[in-house]
């Protein structure tokens, strides 16, 4: 009777640890974003977001906030899901046309190419399509919602 209580434990204990991990290692980007030379233009917290993945089965994509930076040539995407208050972070989506600047100083970031960007969407939503993999079909869609007209305009890529 111990033997699948303790087994449960130990599982679970695992699944808690890799998830805390991989939002550790995100969290530590986001430092450093904030501690790099680069200017951000402007910093929006807490947006609520949409996300849609279809193609290649992707656990990254999976959030429905967003802590999401406008630079003057990039937009940084820090997506994550609540529990108990906490941020859990799944994944930093960097959209810009300088890939390689980007992925010298945020090597395990996704640079997707942008497929599709719609800052005037239905609901006033932003709408982003990009593809993560070329070969392998996997599509994704960010809805970011209630961004300000303002904040509209900043972004540029």
């Amino acid at each position: 009777m111990l033997f699948p209580i303790l087994t449960f434990i130990l599982f679970f204990g695992f699944v808690v640890l890799v998830f805390w991990q991989k939002s550790d290692s995100i969290k530590k980007l986001n430092r450093q974003l904030l501690e790099s030379k680069v200017i951000i233009t402007k910093e929006l917290k807490d947006i609520r977001c949409f996300c849609f993945a279809t193609g290649k089965r992707n656990h990254d994509f999976r959030f429905n906030k967003a802590d999401v930076y406008i630079l003057e040539d990039a937009l940084f995407i820090f997506g994550y899901s609540e529990f108990q208050n906490l941020k859990w972070y799944k994944c930093l989506v960097i959209l810009t046309h300088r890939e390689d600047i980007y992925k010298e100083q945020f090597p395990t970031a996704q640079i997707p190419k942008l497929y599709k960007l719609n800052l005037h969407s239905f609901n006033q939503d932003v709408f982003i399509e990009f593809q993560t993999t070329p070969g392998i079909y996997s599509n994704i869609e960010i809805r970011l919602e209630n961004l300000s007209l303002e904040d509209k305009q900043l972004i540029k890529i």
